[in-house]
């Protein structure tokens, strides 16, 4: 089977892991793993790893922006975020399952602890997730700029004080109206 991003070169059986297999390119670094393989892994280790560490990318990743075809059924593979705190994307093969991994990518995912929920990777809860918590950084992002970091914290802790309270929206109203003595 031939590399989908070197496209002439074939791809050689290697060990990642003990008893997962993978096919790695010489030439572009990359890592096919057929679905099967890491099936058999990840039934064979129920633990494989612990929770994810603080997630960031430790070694340096070359996101390979073309489109790839998988080696397997010849199928086009599709992108899907590892995670938002991660800056680059593993592809999927939708009806063999294989997964291809571009340099370093393999490595970073392992290195975060990830390497055990690789199944989750393409599933609709776990790109939700992904979205979601990018959505909120975003946001985030904003208000610190909107406020500065120190009066964002506190108006933080102002909302989650206020939002625990029975007389919440009556709190709020009294915070909202410009007078809230005149009659």
């Amino acid at each position: 089977m031939k590399c989908p991003v070197c496209k002439n070169i074939f791809l050689e059986k290697t060990s990642l892991l003990d008893e997962l297999y993978a096919y790695s390119c010489k030439s572009c670094g990359g890592n096919w793993m057929r679905y099967e393989d890491y099936w058999k892994w990840h039934e064979s280790n129920p633990n494989p790893a612990n929770k994810p560490l603080d997630i960031k990318t430790h070694l340096p990743v070359n996101d390979i922006i073309q489109a790839k075809i998988c080696p397997d059924c010849g199928r086009i593979l599709i992108k899907y975020r590892v995670d938002n705190r991660l800056d680059f994307y593993v592809e999927h093969c939708g009806n063999c399952n294989g997964i291809w991994f571009d340099k370093n990518e393999w490595d970073n995912i392992k290195l975060n602890n990830l390497h055990g929920q690789i199944h989750h990777f393409f599933t609709k809860p776990w790109q939700k997730r992904i979205r979601e918590e990018a959505a909120r950084e975003n946001l985030q992002d904003k208000y610190i700029k909107k406020f500065g970091r120190w009066d964002y914290e506190r108006l933080k802790e102002m909302r989650e004080w206020i939002y625990k309270q029975e007389k919440k929206n009556e709190m709020l109203s009294y915070l909202l109206d410009e007078d809230p003595y005149k009659i």
